[in-house]
């Protein structure tokens, strides 16, 4: 059964938290389908295998959230036949996650709530930007785009976790998934990321990084629940729910909502 999955990764080999969404189930029972829905980790690394994975797992779309710095640093190899859409939602990757040590040291290393308190602002930016509406707009115009059987749509940021989370909170919504389910989608990344994590702050350790940036490092590379009860505060607080910033803020018609619906559910 889906509900008795502890994660959703796909057999991608050179990347980091690729995800299926397919199998989520929605409050009137219609379920997600699979390969439709996609979110993950940036695409630079991928092997040839990878990219012959993605290609046969039918992605035709691949919108990426990075900045133009993260894309310049490590741009995406994109599978055979995909388009792939440049949709920036900072002009900087607010996040870090793209961030080297050296300069996440000398921000954190006095201060061990830099990154929590980093990460709140990053995701406020994500709600109230206007780069960031425009992205995630931008975001549903290729979801409503993707409309044969067999085509997959795939997004992703550099670490496929706080962009990427905001993006599936929001189409999450849209096709009607509860926020129960849509918080446990998000969480996924502690349990898919944790070898990455885990060995990152065991090489900082042992390079001498101060307990302040140790715990910067963990809150920046990974999720927190409160980092999207934050945003999913700051939605309430400016525009009601979810549900009105979809409408208010996204443009989305009713139209719109049930085109999404008829695309990506069973």
């Amino acid at each position: 059964m889906e509900k008795k999955r502890n994660n959703q990764l796909i057999g991608i080999t050179s990347g980091r938290n690729f995800r299926e969404l397919g199998g989520y189930e929605t409050l009137s029972g219609k379920t997600i389908k699979t390969h439709k829905l996609l979110r993950t980790g940036n695409l630079a690394d991928l092997s040839p295998f990878d990219l012959d994975y993605l290609k046969d797992y039918g992605v035709k779309y691949v919108v990426d959230f990075r900045s133009q710095d993260e894309v310049d640093h490590q741009p995406d190899r994109v599978p055979e036949g995909a388009q792939y859409d440049f949709d920036p939602v900072f002009s900087e990757d607010l996040t870090n996650s793209s961030k080297s040590i050296s300069d996440l040291d000398a921000q954190s290393k006095d201060d061990a709530d830099f990154g929590f308190n980093h990460m709140l602002y990053a995701y406020e930016d994500m709600v109230q930007s206007d780069s960031a509406q425009r992205a995630y707009r931008n975001f549903f115009d290729k979801l409503l785009e993707n409309t044969d059987e067999d085509s997959a749509l795939l997004f992703h940021c550099t670490a496929g976790k706080d962009r990427t989370g905001f993006g599936a909170l929001l189409v999450l919504t849209a096709l009607g998934i509860p926020l129960r389910t849509i918080k446990q989608d998000y969480l996924l990344t502690n349990i898919t990321t944790k070898d990455f994590v885990d060995g990152m702050i065991e090489r900082e350790k042992a390079q001498g990084k101060n307990e302040n940036t140790l715990q910067s490092i963990r809150d920046i590379q990974s999720v927190n629940p409160e980092y999207i009860d934050h945003a999913i505060k700051v939605l309430n607080d400016d525009y009601g729910s979810i549900n009105n910033y979809l409408r208010d803020a996204m443009k989305l018609s009713s139209a719109d909502i049930m085109s999404l619906r008829n695309i990506y559910l069973n």
